[in-house]
């Protein structure tokens, strides 16, 4: 089905004289889609088992703060002016209904609601199934209508297709929305034409390869129609339509396991299933393109899902992640590997909003003004599993709805930050979401 935005897109191309795909665009400033200002996006970032408080948290007042020396939030630090943090979020809704702790956090994270009954076990023979209502991602979707032609992404990384640990987005009760979890696969979905085989590890066979070797990057078969664009734009877009499309490209080869040249077909080492930060870039880099092309303005990532045994030899350390989350607070060994661990993740976060912010939109405001990025977390703190003080950072100004810049400290069921994130999406009519008894309406000053 073609939706409306991109029968609109394909009037703009064709008024051109092009026929080249959507997928393979920016939306760029010059396009009369963007007459009425750059779109707003909600990008959210997953990681499993808690944090380390004392390492995370800033100190200070609301607009004059700090974090603490080789704080967790330091690779964050250069986006200080666009970003809040907020302290004192509880998954209040999560304390209704079954589950474990490690299934309870990511059922509540974007439902502000808890688990059903179901089999699922969690670890402390408390089973559960999936949550009861739908997340506000896939509510905002369901506002908004066909305005991209995906009206949600999820990403991940070493995420399984099953279990409430492994799933944050729900259509409805009992229908989660897993992440896809193979960056070729997800590429091939956002935006199709693309043949590579699972980058899961197994080998190619020969009918994959041979029609790889008949078959072309979706870009090649477009690039006379994207030379002639390029020449009809002003200078500076066609410096960001030219890096966009290197861009894409680099992702391209980066996520097949072949390389096509020509007529022949050299098959190369396919991306590891088990190589984690190379799967993380490459579906970040998935993240950033689908928003940068307008195919999606509605986008999570989640990493592993909760109780994750991750390790991370690339930081020397060799420990499961779920392993030393429960380690006390005096194994001040364990501490330091785990601020490691979640200093690793927030690089990962500057590296989506790194790329965001370098994207200049319409009336001079970056991707990253554009948009309303969360990294969250399924705990607050992993040894003693508090749904309490969840580690909440939000990056970008939702074009200009969110004053920035903040350390906002509050003692609220974190479904007042859902009700917040509707109004930051235009849905400023809304009171609740999820558990209505818990909402106070939107989180005090969040919003503008």
């Amino acid at each position: 089905m073609i939706t409306r935005f991109e029968s609109s897109r394909r009037r703009f191309l064709k008024g051109l004289g092009l026929s080249i795909p959507a997928a393979a665009l920016p939306v760029l400033r010059s396009s009369p889609l963007l007459a009425a200002g750059a779109p707003v996006r909600l990008v959210v970032l997953f990681t499993p088992n808690g944090t380390i408080l004392d390492k995370f948290w800033p100190s200070g007042t609301a607009s004059n703060w700090t974090i603490p020396e080789g704080g967790i939030l330091e690779p964050l630090m250069k986006w200080k002016a666009k970003m809040n943090v907020l302290n004192g979020l509880h998954y209040k809704s999560a304390d209704a209904g079954p589950g474990a702790a490690h299934q309870k956090g990511p059922v509540a994270c974007l439902t502000g609601g808890h688990a059903l009954n179901g089999n699922m076990n969690g670890g402390n023979n408390s089973p559960s199934g999936y949550a009861d209502r739908i997340s506000v991602d896939q509510y905002i979707a369901g506002k908004w209508g066909d305005v991209t032609r995906l009206r949600t992404v999820e990403a991940g990384v070493a995420v399984s297709p099953s279990g409430n640990r492994h799933a944050i987005s729900y259509l409805g009760s009992n229908q989660p929305v897993f992440a896809e979890a193979d960056p070729a696969k997800l590429f091939t979905r956002v935006f199709g034409n693309f043949s590579a085989p699972s980058s899961s590890g197994a080998a190619p066979d020969k009918a994959a390869l041979q029609l790889l070797a008949e078959r072309k990057s979706v870009l090649d078969y477009a690039s006379g129609d994207l030379n002639r664009l390029a020449a009809r734009l002003p200078g500076d877009e066609r410096v960001r339509l030219t890096r966009h499309l290197e861009s894409l490209r680099e992702l391209e080869r980066q996520i097949s396991p072949t390389t096509v040249s020509g007529m022949g077909c050299a098959p190369a080492a396919p991306m590891a299933a088990g190589d984690y930060p190379a799967v993380t870039k490459a579906q970040l880099d998935n993240v950033f393109q689908t928003v940068s092309c307008d195919q999606s303005r509605l986008v999570h990532l989640i990493w592993n899902g909760e109780t994750s045994q991750q390790t991370f030899p690339w930081l020397g350390i060799k420990d499961p992640h779920h392993t030393m989350s429960h380690v006390g607070d005096g194994d001040k060994a364990t501490h330091d590997k785990l601020v490691k661990v979640n200093t690793w993740y927030a690089e990962q976060v500057a590296y989506l909003v790194g790329k965001m912010d370098s994207v200049v939109e319409a009336g001079g405001k970056t991707m990253l003004d554009n948009s309303l990025v969360i990294w969250t977390n399924g705990l607050g703190k992993g040894n003693n599993h508090t749904r309490n003080n969840i580690p909440y950072v939000l990056l970008g100004s939702a074009g200009g709805a969110l004053p920035t810049g903040r350390y906002l400290q509050f003692d609220n069921a974190h479904n007042d930050l859902l009700v917040s994130i509707l109004h930051a999406m235009g849905l400023r009519d809304e009171k609740t979401f999820g558990d209505p008894s818990l909402c106070k309406g939107p989180l005090p000053g969040l919003v503008a």
